[in-house]
C-alpha cells in the first residue's frame, strides 16, 4: 500500500483573459500551494477500481475524479490489475481550493509509484490536462504563475507567509461563474507587479495589484462573501481575496493576527501557511 498527502492552494490573482478555439479560457494567475492536506491510500487488487472517502458528500462512482485519474492510468498504461483508493478529505469541496485537482494529480503519482510503471513528466502533464487545468500544478506544488489551460507552469520563488481561509458553507460551481462572467481582462502586466511584491515581502503593495476576475459575479450572488472579506482587511490584513471562483476567501496576515468570525458567520476558518514547494509524499 502506498499513502500520499497532498496540498490546496490558492489563486493569488486570477485573469480570465481570452476564450480560445477550443471552448476553453486562457488564464493567468498566482497558484500558491497551501498547508492544508488531503490524504490518499492506494492497494493493488485483482480487478477493477473501487475507491471511498471519509467525505459523505464526496461521491465514490466514475463521476470523481479520483475515479476517472485511475480509469485513465489504466487505459494508457495496460496496467492489468485493479485499485483501491481511500481518500480522506480535510480540503473543502468545490471551494476553489483545488482539492479534486490535486486528489486526481496524486492518483496518477501513487498509481505510477504502486505499480512502477516510470511514467515520464511528460507523460503525467498530458494525462494530468486531459483530467483537468489544475491538475498540472499539483504534480509537483510550488508558486507558480500559471498561463494559458494550466499547461504553461513557471515556478517562482515566494517566501513563505501567513493566510487565513474561511470556507463558507455554500460553493461556488465553476461552470457557473464561467458562463456569468462578464469582461475577460489581460492581467500579463498586473500579474508580474503582483509576483515582484510577492517575492520581496511586500504586502502593502501586493494588495494593489491583486485582482480575480470572478470576484464581481460571485459577490454579487453571494454578498456576504465581499462582507468577509472586507471584514479581514479592516482587522488588519494584508490583503484578502476569492481564490479560484470560490467560494473559499484568503486573508494574508502577520502571525499574530488571530481574529475570529464575526458573530453570525456560518462557515469555518482555518490558518495555513503558504509552502515554498511540496513533492507529494
Amino acid at each position: 500500500m502506498i499513502t500520499l498527502k497532498t496540498p490546496a492552494k490558492v489563486n493569488i490573482g486570477l485573469w480570465v483573459e481570452r476564450r480560445r478555439p477550443d471552448g476553453y479560457h486562457d488564464l493567468r494567475s498566482l497558484f500558491v500551494p497551501i498547508g492544508l492536506f488531503d490524504e490518499m491510500r492506494f492497494e493493488a487488487t485483482e480487478k477493477e477500481i473501487e475507491f471511498c472517502c471519509d467525505a459523505p458528500y464526496v461521491p465514490g462512482d466514475s463521476s470523481n475524479l479520483v475515479w476517472k485519474a485511475a480509469d485513465l492510468f489504466f487505459t494508457y498504461t495496460g496496467v492489468r490489475s485493479g485499485v483501491k483508493i481511500t481518500l480522506l478529505k480535510q480540503i473543502p469541496v468545490g471551494n476553489g481550493l483545488g482539492g479534486g485537482s490535486s486528489d486526481a494529480a496524486a492518483t496518477l503519482l501513487g498509481l505510477d509509484r504502486l505499480f512502477d510503471t516510470g511514467l515520464s513528466i511528460e507523460e503525467l502533464v498530458s494525462l494530468s490536462l486531459e483530467l483537468g487545468m489544475d491538475c498540472p500544478f499539483f504534480l509537483a506544488p510550488r508558486p507558480s504563475l500559471v498561463t494559458g489551460r494550466g499547461d504553461g507552469i513557471d515556478p517562482i520563488d515566494v517566501p513563505r507567509f501567513d493566510l487565513l481561509l474561511y470556507s463558507p458553507e455554500f460553493n461556488v460551481p465553476t461552470p457557473w461563474a464561467y458562463k456569468h462572467l462578464g469582461r475577460l481582462t489581460n492581467g500579463e502586466k498586473q500579474c508580474k507587479l503582483l509576483a515582484k511584491a510577492l517575492k520581496e515581502r511586500n504586502y502593502e503593495e501586493a494588495a494593489r495589484w491583486l485582482y480575480n476576475s470572478f470576484e464581481d459575479v460571485v459577490y454579487k450572488r453571494h454578498p456576504e462573501l465581499e462582507i468577509v472579506a472586507r471584514w479581514f482587511c479592516k482587522e488588519g490584513a494584508w490583503f484578502s481575496g476569492l481564490s479560484g471562483s470560490g467560494a473559499a476567501l484568503f486573508a494574508a496576515c502577520p502571525k499574530e493576527f488571530e481574529p475570529e468570525l464575526p458573530e453570525g458567520t456560518p462557515g469555518r476558518m482555518y490558518r495555513v501557511e503558504t509552502l515554498e514547494y511540496w513533492g507529494v509524499v
